[in-house]
């Protein structure tokens, strides 16, 4: 099992134009009127907000269409509707492929308003601990148990039934999301150091003996495993490892059981800092090839996910579960000789199942026999309609080439 954790993109932003899929091609803004999403840049030239206020905003009481509303503070009109905007096949055209010949998940689900940290966490945790927000210091230095200073806000732990169900109600207001519901729901934060214990899925890995390695990088939000005391102080730490090592793993024939995958930072496609979304897909179109050419083929399953809505608009609105979310759906895609066969003259198939992240978490507890982690990954769908187990599986490998139209990589 590989798990691939991407930046900042929504369904709509990448998938919103794929034939048969739940998608949409124009959206509404927060005055009523409708606007077309246009064709999306290769390079986003800013970050767009997309933190869990962004998301409520977005979300708008259930409305969708407060996307326009999360970068209006510039007074930039062009700023506002920055986010409406879609890819079509040309511009990511080995994405679409595999969603020709695998599973594209159209109802998967962020776990939460955003952001970066947070999410993260729920990819190895099945819950944030409360946390809402990246570090308070944006210094991109990463750190969290190796910097005293660090910390980040989290709803306080203890509330009662009575407080989660008014934070939900602020959370979707009827008559839409503002800055008095934002305000009110802030009383109920605090502020805790970035280093915390709470179990992972490694250490049920562990315990059962299963083989797992989590590769990132050290830096910035997306490495969760540092705020992870007994992960960042322990044993596990070994398993920690640069992603690079991933695909030195896979030739020599050492691979884990089951991998977590955090793509160095230029190929990670969070907008801004002039990220390419095709160096980012030429990156992973690597990573698929070698894991296809090894002897692991046969008994692998890729699912890639992106972390967060990245304040792109979406049309679908989120169930909501719980204080924390669901938020905005990401582009999913499940890639294995087992996945469901569609519709598509490829074989691909359009999976329109309610997923989230713990949903990954779950697949891999249901796979081993082992015990879920918290409420979420114990309700969540472990990918059961993506694959198809009483099928013979599909060897044909889809080795695809690297496009050379990218600024980089």
């Amino acid at each position: 099992m590989i798990f691939v954790v991407k930046e900042n993109r929504s369904f709509d932003n990448y998938f919103g134009r794929y034939p048969g899929a739940d998608g949409a091609t124009e959206g509404p803004r927060s005055d009523g009127t409708t606007i077309p999403l246009v064709e999306a840049v290769d390079v986003q030239p800013f970050d767009l907000g997309h933190d869990f206020r962004a998301g409520l905003l977005a979300i708008n009481g259930g409305k969708m269409n407060g996307f326009d509303k999360i970068n209006a503070a510039t007074g930039k009109p062009s700023d506002a509707i920055a986010g409406y905007s879609a890819f079509t096949r040309e511009g990511m055209p080995n994405y679409w492929a595999y969603a020709d010949r695998f599973v594209l998940s159209d109802h998967f689900f962020t776990s939460m308003y955003g952001p970066t940290f947070p999410e993260h966490l729920y990819v190895i945790a099945a819950q944030s601990n409360g946390i809402v927000g990246n570090k308070l210091t944006a210094d991109h230095e990463g750190g969290y148990c190796d910097d005293p200073t660090e910390f980040a806000p989290r709803f306080r732990p203890g509330l009662t039934a009575q407080e989660e169900q008014r934070i939900m109600d602020l959370e979707r207001p009827k008559d839409g999301f503002d800055r008095e519901d934002l305000v009110e729901i802030t009383q109920y934060w605090e502020q805790i150091r970035s280093c915390f214990d709470i179990p992972v899925l490694p250490d049920l890995l562990e315990e059962a003996g299963i083989s797992w390695k989590y590769y990132a990088h050290d830096n910035v939000w997306m490495n969760g495993m540092q705020a992870i005391r007994h992960v960042r102080f322990g044993p596990m730490w070994n398993k920690v490892q640069e992603p690079d090592q991933f695909l030195v793993d896979v030739k020599a024939g050492e691979l884990p059981e089951v991998s977590w995958l955090i793509p160095p930072e230029p190929y990670n496609e969070h907008p801004g800092a002039g990220k390419s979304v095709c160096a980012g897909e030429n990156w992973f179109v690597e990573q698929v090839n070698a894991v296809m050419q090894s002897k692991y083929w046969k008994e692998t399953a890729i699912v890639v996910v992106w972390d967060d809505f990245g304040g792109f608009y979406d049309h679908v609105l989120p169930p909501q579960y719980d204080i924390m979310g669901l938020g905005p759906r990401t582009p999913a895609l499940i890639i294995s000789p087992w996945t469901r066969r569609g519709s598509n003259p490829d074989g691909g198939y359009v999976d329109d199942n309610v997923y989230e992240f713990s949903s990954v978490l779950a697949f891999i507890e249901d796979l081993h026999g082992l015990e879920p982690l918290t409420e979420r990954d114990a309700q969540a769908d472990p990918l059961s309609g993506a694959f198809d187990f009483s099928a013979q599986p599909r060897m044909e490998k889809l080795i695809l080439p690297l496009r050379d139209d990218c600024p980089y990589g």
